[in-house]
């Protein structure tokens, strides 16, 4: 964690702001180019290039601290088995401080722990090879690039938030396209994948957190992105208002979800939803049981037959190897929710929410590899106000 992000971060408990108690620290050789950008950006300090790489994040109000370990902070307000590996391994230096306080342990959101393990076990075995699901990085900056409609000559400096940014490589591609802070939070230990890949970019910023206790103030970010999320808690409704929250004045948010048309456009889909419904109550809890690595396995060769007759119709559709294609198969049937969502539905949460300049992302403008993706599901970009990167 970067020495600086606690200046941002609030606890998520009680939203006031936390201070830091460092274990270890690095100083970090930063590039010339990223030091003149920090310059610029008036964000250069005496304390730019220090990382922490363990310590306690510690609200005073509250009476609780929440660890950075491995360069991660996690600010969930429960505790979980990274909370114990990290008391093991840091003992000594807990009894040496002034204070005595505990680890939080309210309740986590409704399963929202099934949610964490599932994810976890998703994202911490898949590779950074240049490949993100079916799509190349290359792809991949094209598609960000048109659904925050980002202009060639985007002004620097816009705080970018990302929600569920898994192994963050969008985080990464906010941080090349605006040249300014990009902040990566998700609930699953692939913040700690995201944080250990990009430790040496001073721009990028990772964290583990709920979407339903966010630990950043109201009204502090420029831009927020979520993109295949938020239909993974409880609620998706009540998600999206704890982040809309987040958005300054003039801020944009881009909000992609499941969609009515991904279960029910052909029989075809209608079967696999509803093999869906029936698997998901026991794979979500036990997402790493002998009985869920055999069925993700056998899906995985589906999953690898579906991919090699879509590229034939489709040659930007990048290959599948059986490793990512298990991943696409644990992503749709172990995640214990996965709501769909009308396009009025989502609209009519913007509206609510007091956004304006509300857009459904059209799917035809989107890249080829990804436009029957977008046909069955629903993007939404709203501002509040001109759009401030213009």
């Amino acid at each position: 964690m970067w020495a600086r992000l606690v200046k941002r971060l609030r606890c998520p408990l009680c939203k006031e702001p936390v201070q830091v108690s460092s274990f270890r620290n690095t100083r970090i050789d930063i590039s010339a180019e990223d030091r003149a950008l920090a310059a610029k950006l008036r964000l250069l300090d005496c304390d730019f290039d220090r990382y922490i790489d363990a310590g306690l994040l510690v609200c005073h109000c509250c009476k609780t601290w929440f660890p950075i370990m491995q360069g991660l902070p996690v600010l969930l307000p429960y505790s979980t088995p990274f909370h114990l590996e990290f008391s093991n391994a840091y003992q000594r230096e807990m009894s040496q401080l002034p204070i005595t306080y505990k680890f939080p342990n309210q309740q986590p959101a409704p399963s929202e722990r099934f949610v964490l393990n599932s994810f976890s076990k998703e994202w911490l075995h898949y590779d950074y090879d240049g490949v993100i699901w079916e799509l190349s990085y290359e792809e991949l900056d094209n598609r960000f690039r048109k659904e925050l409609d980002v202009p060639p000559n985007a002004r620097a400096g816009l705080d970018f938030l990302e929600i569920g940014c898994g192994l963050g490589i969008t985080t990464c591609l906010a941080y090349t396209n605006y040249k300014a802070d990009a902040v990566g939070i998700d609930l699953s230990l692939a913040a700690l994948r995201a944080a250990t890949h990009y430790r040496t970019n001073p721009f990028l910023h990772f964290v583990e957190a709920s979407v339903f206790h966010l630990p950043f103030s109201s009204e502090s970010f420029d831009i927020l992105y979520s993109r295949g999320v938020l239909h993974h808690t409880y609620s998706t409704q009540a998600a999206f208002k704890a982040v809309a929250q987040c958005a300054r004045p003039l801020g944009c948010f881009y909000l992609w979800v499941y969609g009515k048309g991904s279960i029910r456009e052909t029989p075809f889909r209608r079967m696999a939803y509803a093999a869906e419904v029936f698997t998901r109550p026991f794979l979500s809890r036990s997402p790493d049981s002998w009985f869920a690595r055999i069925f993700l396995s056998c899906l995985g060769v589906g999953y690898l037959a579906y991919n090699s007759v879509h590229r034939l119709w489709n040659p930007e559709t990048q290959p599948l190897n059986f490793r990512r294609a298990v991943h696409a198969a644990r992503d749709r049937f172990t995640p214990h929710y996965a709501h769909r969502h009308a396009t009025s539905e989502v609209v009519s949460w913007f509206q609510q929410a007091g956004f304006s300049q509300i857009q459904v992302l059209d799917w035809r403008n989107m890249p080829s590899a990804e436009r029957e993706d977008f046909r069955r599901n629903v993007g939404v970009r709203g501002t509040r106000g001109r759009a401030n990167y213009l």
